[in-house]
Order: C-alpha cells, then sequence, then structure tokens
C-alpha cells in the first residue's frame, strides 16, 4: 500500500516586518502562498494540503482545488507572533483533522520557496524507505560558529566557541542548523510528545540554496532571485 502524506501550511497575515507577506506576488503572477501549493499539487503522493490561516481575505486568495481545505479557523491565540506552533497544530488535530491514527503529516512553511519539488519528493522517499516517525530539513551553516562572537553589553563580547580552533581546516565539530522549510511528524509521534520534532527527530541534509527564509523585503528579493537560477529543478 503506497504511502500517502497530508500537508500543513500555516500562514497568518500579522506579520510584521514585511506585511501580508505570504499573498505577495512572488513569481509571475503566483502568491508567495500558492507558488508552494502548485509544487504540492504535483506530488501524487500528497493526499490533502490544509492551509492553517486566521484571515478571510487570504482564503480567499488561495487556489481553488480539491485537494486545498482552508476551513480550519485558526484561533487568534494561536496567530499571534509569539504563538505557539506545536499548540496551532495540536488544535487542528484535536479539532478539525478528520484522521487520528498513523497519519502523514507535513508541514511546510511558504516563506521558504527555495525548497524545489525535486528536493521534496526524495525526502519523502527517504522517509518511506526507512519508516520514519518524525524528520527535519537542516542545512550545513554558512558560516561557523567558530567565527562568530557574542555581544554581551556596551563594548563586551566573547567567542561563541570558547575554544579557539584558528585554521578551518582544523575545525573538528560540524554545526548545521534547522532550516524551517520541512518537517514531517505521523500523529502517533505528536500524541506522544506534543511537538512536530525533538532529539529523537531524524535530520535531513538540504542543499544551502535552502537557506532563505523569508522576513523581509532583502529576503523576499533574494528568494526570487534564487528560484530562477538556473541550478534549480
Amino acid at each position: 500500500m503506497q504511502k500517502i502524506f497530508d500537508v500543513i501550511i500555516p500562514i497568518r497575515s500579522k506579520s510584521e516586518e514585511l506585511k501580508n507577506k505570504n499573498i505577495l506576488r512572488f513569481s509571475g503572477k503566483t502568491i508567495l502562498v500558492n507558488y508552494t501549493i502548485k509544487k504540492l499539487l504535483k506530488i501524487k503522493e500528497i493526499r490533502k494540503i490544509y492551509v492553517l490561516t486566521d484571515s478571510e481575505n487570504y482564503k480567499k486568495k488561495l487556489i481553488n482545488h480539491r485537494k486545498v481545505d482552508s476551513n480550519y479557523l485558526r484561533k487568534k491565540k494561536y496567530s499571534e507572533a509569539d504563538s505557539n506552533i506545536n499548540d496551532l497544530i495540536n488544535d487542528f488535530i484535536l479539532h478539525y483533522y478528520p484522521f487520528k491514527n498513523n497519519q502523514n503529516l507535513l508541514m511546510l512553511q511558504v516563506t521558504s520557496p527555495t525548497l524545489s519539488i525535486d528536493e521534496i519528493k526524495k525526502t519523502l522517499q527517504f522517509i518511506k524507505k526507512n519508516n520514519l516517525k518524525s524528520l527535519m530539513h537542516v542545512c550545513n551553516v554558512i558560516e561557523s560558529p567558530y567565527e562568530i562572537i557574542e555581544k554581551r553589553h556596551k563594548k563586551k563580547w566573547n567567542f561563541l566557541i570558547k575554544k579557539r580552533v584558528i585554521n578551518r581546516q582544523n575545525y573538528n565539530r560540524v554545526f548545521q542548523y534547522i532550516t524551517g522549510s520541512l518537517f514531517y511528524f505521523d500523529t502517533n509521534f505528536f500524541k506522544k510528545y506534543k511537538e512536530i520534532y525533538n532529539l529523537k527527530t531524524n535530520l535531513y541534509l538540504v542543499d544551502k540554496i535552502n537557506f532563505i527564509d523569508i522576513d523581509d523585503k532583502l529576503t523576499f528579493e533574494i528568494a526570487k532571485k534564487i528560484v530562477n537560477l538556473k541550478t534549480r529543478k
């Protein structure tokens, strides 16, 4: 039996740095949220795409497709800048999601549009091959923490890593960061831990081209350039 996946796309209307970034035109006439939805609609293993938003205006702008469901009402307490995403997912699963046990869920952020269809498909194959319960995308850091300093107060600062290693070829630790572009978890994993990832979550390394997380006008414009690079699939 083929393993199928449902997708959760959380978008809120109160973005601070870049107003209404989720519905800005991103590629041609396609708005940012629909840019991600269009990619997902091309993947046969995806059964349903649930868009969790607090805005009726946003809902009106979504692609009209039988696989796209935006009927869940995202409550105000789950739509603030400091809201916990796990609380939103928990509410969605408890009060709206029609399936309860042994379901496979992906969560994608539309603010990470450089994630390619090819990369998503490879991720799904990896999940199925290894029968995973939880996974998240990570990238190798662009700047090594060995070279990062922490500013304390006034003129005081210190190295983030106290043990100094001067030459890059002698760096003996591997550092990666969570891209936020894709998370996978099954409903049993979430019910057990009440979170979409933890230290039991498997890491899936993606290319550094996925480093962009749109937060302001600069990152929005950089992302538009990246998705049009000839190196993209």
